[in-house]
């Protein structure tokens, strides 16, 4: 019976399914950030509209895996308010499910297609930093 189950279209279909970057993000970041990523004044900043810029350069997609795998610390400015707190880091989800939610945040900012993929978390994962080392490489993490 097992291996009937097993080799059944539904369970091919459930192992190769891609994963929700946004059911992943309300499960692991809406906490913070709200289910629509739009942040919360004084806890978390807005990450819809507010990474664009990050998402346009190199140095900024691999800030945002380093963010992710890593998590930040230290004082920030985003969309004119400031923020001083510790995100944690997500480490502990698969890269798959970390480039799924960061996908979906490209969406939520006019990305048509992810730019922030699994060898930039690999190797985000490779390199030992803090949170506050994270909080360095963010200033040059923009389009210029």
């Amino acid at each position: 019976m097992l291996a009937a189950l097993a080799a059944s279209p539904l369970a091919a279909t459930a192992a190769t399914a891609a994963p929700d970057g946004k059911a992943l993000f309300t499960a692991n970041c809406a906490a913070c950030h709200n289910a629509d990523a739009s942040g919360i004044a004084g806890v978390a900043p807005p990450l819809a509209g507010a990474l664009r810029e990050r998402l346009a350069t190199p140095a900024g997609q691999a800030y945002l895996a380093n963010v992710v795998v890593h998590g930040l610390a230290g004082p920030i400015e985003s969309q004119g308010q400031s923020y001083n707190g510790i995100m944690p880091s997500f480490a502990t989800l698969p890269d798959d499910d970390l480039a799924a939610v960061l996908a979906w945040l490209g969406t939520q900012n006019g990305e048509a297609a992810p730019s922030v993929g699994a060898e930039l978390l690999a190797k985000a994962r490779a390199e030992r930093k803090t949170p506050g080392a994270v909080r360095k490489l963010r200033d040059g993490a923009t389009a210029r």
